[in-house]
């Protein structure tokens, strides 16, 4: 199965297989392969190639973007929460909310970009004190297994808006949810190499953390993965770590 995105294409994974079941009734939901390190390195190196398009468009056209996510989040409300039932156990409820809080996302990203950045000046003794928000490059998204959808979704609208360029890695237990918000994202005419999916469990983890072509982690998940993170990259403040 095709199930990595990657400078806009799809592909086949190269490592170890995977598979999703359904907690309830451990009915097999998607299968596929991981992704191999080459594989890594290339979805780093696409969302790299496509960073300077993306943060040199105006920023009017990239809220284009993520406003028609949020219309395609609308239109396929209905199959991205029962995708979320079935690969978490969640009651249908529970994951209508989660999908609105996506869609919702998106209007509160933007009110705040517009609230904390821009540029601003003022006199400093004999100078003067100038401050500009920029993108920081490229970023890698891990996603937990209870929020699929909504968690990893805080962190890549947002950068997506700042015109920051992401590899998405989900929970090797939701990556059905996973193709889906991607394929959302698609739809919606993200272009290509902006935002890169690949799927995987530990080993991916580790290959896209230790990327050194990457300039920034957001992580959701276990307190014992985010303390080796926060170690991995201590000494490093060229690069953004963000733990829950």
């Amino acid at each position: 199965m095709s199930t990595h995105y990657i400078a806009g294409a799809w592909h086949a994974g190269q490592g170890e297989a995977l598979e999703s079941l359904n907690p309830v009734s451990q009915e097999t939901l998607w299968q596929g392969q991981a992704a191999s390190i080459v594989q890594v390195n290339a979805a780093v190196q696409a969302a790299r190639a496509a960073f300077p398009a993306w943060a040199s468009r105006p920023l009017d056209e990239r809220i284009g973007v993520l406003e028609q996510f949020a219309v395609t989040l609308k239109q396929h409300a209905d199959a991205l929460g029962y995708c979320i039932g079935e690969e978490t156990g969640k009651p249908l409820w529970e994951t209508a909310t989660e999908v609105a809080s996506m869609a919702n996302k998106v209007a509160i990203s933007i009110q705040s970009y517009r609230e904390r950045t821009g540029e601003k000046s003022g006199p400093l003794a004999d100078a003067t004190a100038v401050l500009r928000h920029k993108a920081h490059g490229v970023v890698a998204v891990f996603g937990p297994y209870n929020f699929p959808c909504h968690l990893p979704n805080g962190h890549i609208v947002p950068a997506l808006l700042a015109g920051h360029c992401v590899v998405f890695k989900p929970s090797e237990v939701t990556p059905k949810v996973a193709e889906l918000t991607v394929k959302c994202w698609i739809e919606a005419g993200l272009p290509a190499g902006v935002l890169n999916l690949v799927q995987g469990a530990r080993d991916t983890g580790v290959a896209l953390a230790a990327h050194d072509g990457i300039d920034g982690v957001f992580f959701t998940g276990s307190s014992r993965t985010g303390n080796l993170l926060h170690h991995q990259f201590a000494g490093r403040p060229d690069k953004i770590l963000a733990l829950e």
